[in-house]
């Protein structure tokens, strides 16, 4: 009963000592017009001596003079000073976000209970960790020959640093490790609670697999590692290619895509000029093409200041443009013109001048014949200056300048990435389920399936309800949206416009493949089964090349043309593309913000296509045999 009784009188001790801090309340006292505390007897426990003041939470109140805001505890000691724009509560491991406005820029901190600033209010954005972890801040620092810039670093919830601010982007946190992206290289490194580096940042992407880690390097090799992260497996992904590299020099990178700069340039796209007043002869470049290689122009600081060699006023550097010769995975072949410049450019594409006095021209039509000679109309030239990298490279002064900062660099090397490697992981067949693939072919007995489709049967669309009917706008090109399954999910993607090969002769298939999601149901062979359907891109020898896209169903079919709206592409029977009565004809080609427009088809009604087999082939019924007469079938 004695220690019952010891405790009772502790419990009422704890309880008479917290009710104060709860009956504590804001009042304004009427003769100064300022706030004090008061507490059930209406006399001031705490002085009015603030502008505004909030009621106390687990024994603090945030109080504010001058605009500006303080926090106090329930003897009206200042916990911290009135000098903040916001005072965040506290959470539950005792730390709250400072934040003060300068101008229209809002720079954060953070603060324990005791008053302890364990960051200072630097920081651009602040993230605490809810378990009580880490904190992770954008803070500002210094770049050399740039000013100041933020940039994020790790540290623990006691405000020790663990990695200084050297990331671009907010590190991602999993299982005691860090992922983030080095400011210097752009690059993904894995660290540890302890301030350790796990993995170098020399990867483009670094995630969690199972209980390993998933790593991809610069030339797109997928490292697979273990737990305690040993090298398991490697796998290099069939199409990639060494993306174009800046060196770190941030002309090379503003130059990429430029005027023809960075471009892959295949034996099709690019072309000795014989040039005249008004015309030129276009022949093959006498270059040993091997398999799929390509020729890219590329800026390269040019010391001795050849011939229309360009100077970067910010530098005082001078560059010159060289052509090299690539392997179809990046490697480098040759060097084929050690110095050269950009001529001008016409309305088929950029001219470029070589050391050894050659003019080559690089057309803009990516999907060009491989014709060995032919006469071309350069219609619209205008030549380029060569006095300074923005007439010679089409560059403005700011392309450059904003890559000295490190968040504009790491993003400009993502984006060359992205836009030379897009839709990389559709080079990978899915695994096939074998028993499943024979009921595919079983149903694939319609023409829209046993024929292949070839360029400019297989194009872009989009998609507008009318009241009474749906149009159907159809555009030369085929290009399509990618989006990588790459880890993370997020790493790339990006629309791409599909290359029909130098000849123009590669052609796209329409498959099934067995799904679960909202897909067609097979209520022709009546297996409850749901397929979708896959637009598969082949080469020439009839060999798999890569899935172009994937979609449920098949939205609309009428009068020839199977309209996918989800992808934005449609298909079109060959016949009826040519005697449409809504085909403009190309001398009648009009153009939108999408590309030159091939035709536009009215559809009846607005009702899509039900989901089902036997829906899909009652709607293409019109599509006879006939249709594909004189074209040869697809050999499986």
């Amino acid at each position: 009963m004695r220690w019952k009784y010891v405790i009772l009188c502790v419990l009422a001790a704890g309880i008479a000592f917290a009710a104060p801090a709860q009956d504590l309340k804001p009042v304004k006292d009427k003769t100064t017009k300022k706030f004090g505390y008061q507490g059930k007897n209406k006399t001031w426990a705490i002085e009015p001596v603030y502008d505004s003041a909030k009621r106390f939470i687990d024994g603090f109140a945030i109080v504010e003079i001058d605009g500006r805001q303080g926090l106090i505890d329930t003897r009206g000691d200042l916990i911290l000073d009135t000098e903040y724009d916001n005072i965040s509560k506290f959470d539950k491991n005792g730390l709250c976000e400072l934040m003060i406005k300068d101008g229209r820029t809002k720079w954060y901190g953070v603060a324990d209970q005791t008053g302890a600033i364990l960051l200072p209010v630097d920081s651009r954005d602040i993230n605490i960790s809810k378990k009580g972890l880490y904190i992770l801040a954008n803070r500002a620092v210094n770049i050399e020959g740039f000013g100041g810039t933020t940039l994020w670093g790790i540290y623990d919830i006691r405000g020790r640093e663990l990695f200084s601010p050297q990331f671009v982007s907010s590190p991602t946190y999993s299982e005691g490790t860090f992922v983030a992206k080095s400011a210097d290289t752009g690059l993904a490194g894995l660290m540890d609670m302890n301030g350790d580096v796990l993995l170098p940042f020399e990867y483009l992407a670094i995630s969690r697999y199972g209980n390993g880690y998933r790593a991809l390097t610069t030339d797109f090799t997928l490292i697979r590692y273990t737990d305690g992260l040993r090298n398991e497996q490697a796998e290099r992904y069939p199409g990639a290619v060494a993306p174009y590299d800046p060196m770190g020099d941030p002309v090379r990178a503003a130059a990429w895509h430029n005027a023809g700069i960075g471009f892959r340039m295949q034996r099709n796209n690019i072309k000795r000029l014989d040039m005249s007043e008004r015309r030129a002869i276009c022949s093959d470049l006498r270059l040993d093409w091997g398999r799929n290689r390509f020729v890219r122009l590329e800026p390269f600081e040019d010391p001795l200041r050849h011939e229309g060699a360009m100077e970067d006023p910010a530098s005082g550097k001078y560059y010159t443009v060289k052509a090299l010769l690539y392997e179809a995975d990046g490697t480098p072949v040759e060097v084929l013109s050690d110095w050269g410049r950009l001529e001008g450019e016409c309305s088929a594409g950029v001219v470029y001048r070589t050391e050894d006095g050659d003019t080559w021209i690089l057309l803009e039509e990516r999907n060009s014949l491989d014709v060995p000679s032919y006469s071309l109309y350069l219609s619209g030239y205008e030549s380029f200056g060569h006095d300074n990298i923005y007439q010679g490279l089409g560059l403005r002064a700011n392309d450059v300048e904003r890559l000295a900062d490190p968040h504009n660099y790491a993003n400009r090397l993502k984006e060359i990435c992205d836009g030379d490697n897009i839709g990389l992981s559709s080079y990978i067949p899915r695994p096939t389920d074998m028993f499943h693939a024979r009921q595919a072919r079983e149903l694939m007995r319609s023409a829209i399936f046993r024929f292949p489709y070839s360029m400019g049967e297989v194009v872009s669309c989009t998609v507008q309800r009318r009241s009474e009917e749906v149009e159907v706008t159809l555009y030369e090109q085929l290009v399509c949206r990618f989006s990588d399954s790459l880890e993370p999910s997020y790493y790339m993607s990006g629309d791409e416009q599909i290359y029909w090969g130098p000849h123009n002769a590669r052609t796209v298939r329409l498959s099934l493949e067995r799904d679960n999601g909202d897909c067609m149901l097979d209520d022709i062979m009546h297996t409850d089964n749901k397929y979708r359907l896959v637009l598969s891109l082949y080469e020439e020898d009839g060999s798999w090349l890569r899935t172009l896209a994937e979609v449920p169903y098949a939205d609309y079919a009428h009068d020839g043309v199977i309209v996918f709206e989800r992808a934005n592409i449609a298909i079109l029977v060959p016949d009826v593309t040519r005697s449409h009565h809504d085909h403009y004809g190309r001398s009648g080609y009009r153009r939108d913000e999408r590309g030159p427009i091939q035709r536009v088809v009215r559809i009846p009604g607005t009702e899509k296509l039900p989901h089902t087999l036997s829906a899909l082939n009652e709607g293409v019924r019109d599509f006879s045999d006939r249709q594909f007469s004189g074209r040869r079938q697809w050999n499986d």
